[in-house]
């Protein structure tokens, strides 16, 4: 029964974190210092997509780690690009820090995790049931 409800509740967590992520993206719009149009047109595009991505993951399309993959990679670049610039506003760091904290949860909530559990339940079988008990005393 404990199982069923993580299995049910891991794709809400995880799409809550990525709207998260996508309405923290939003308030980087306003700190952010645009240098160019093409800039501002490809956060917008980023926005669209973690937006796609969290509609993607409530209604458990099994595509999205793909997507969530890539929103991952751009936060990484993104941070690498931003933390070293000296007029950036701290909130955007912390906001990209953020974001990329929260993505790489939702990714390890949603495919990470349960590939352990599921290698531990694997271990588990092999080891016989008298081990088990010995090594409880």
């Amino acid at each position: 029964m404990v199982n069923f409800k993580f299995r049910k509740n891991k794709y809400s967590l995880s799409s809550n974190l990525i709207l998260i992520t996508f309405l923290i993206g939003i308030i980087n719009l306003f700190f952010y210092d645009f240098e160019s149009t093409q800039e501002f047109v490809v956060l917008i595009a980023i926005l669209i997509m973690r937006y796609v991505l969290f509609i993607l993951i409530k209604r458990r399309f099994e595509w999205s780690k793909y997507l969530l993959v890539l929103i991952i990679a751009r936060s990484i670049y993104r941070l690498i690009v931003v933390m070293p610039e000296v007029d950036a506003n701290p909130v955007t760091k912390i906001n990209l820090v953020l974001q990329l904290i929260m993505s790489v949860l939702a990714f390890a909530i949603l495919y990470i995790f349960p590939k352990i559990k599921e290698w531990m339940n694997e271990r588990r079988k092999y080891i016989p049931s008298n081990r088990i008990a010995q090594s409880s005393n």
